[in-house]
């Protein structure tokens, strides 16, 4: 079997990849006197930004449109900017 075709060897791979990816964005931060707050991603791309409300969506969808608040945003923008309210969150504890 070649390497990387299992799904399990796959996960490994890219679980590796990730922590090397952390590890030298950690260190380059420090570098700089920057520091790096690792947040949960999850549902970052579903959470609205403006009033929290989780907004199912496809992986194909790319615009946010929320029913609760109205906000329309790009999906990407929206999640960047649930990452950096928790991000801010984590720094006030």
């Amino acid at each position: 079997m070649e390497m990387g075709r299992s799904r399990g060897m796959r996960k490994s791979i890219l679980d590796v990849a990730w922590t090397q990816f952390i590890e030298m964005t950690v260190a380059k931060a420090e570098d700089a006197g920057r520091r790096v707050i690792l947040v949960s991603p999850r549902d970052t791309t579903k959470l609205c930004s403006t009033c929290g409300e989780i907004v199912p969506k496809a992986l194909s969808v790319r615009v946010h449109a929320c029913p609760v608040c109205g906000l329309v945003m790009d999906r990407d923008e929206n999640a960047a900017l649930n990452i950096l309210h928790r991000g801010l969150l984590s720094l006030r504890f």
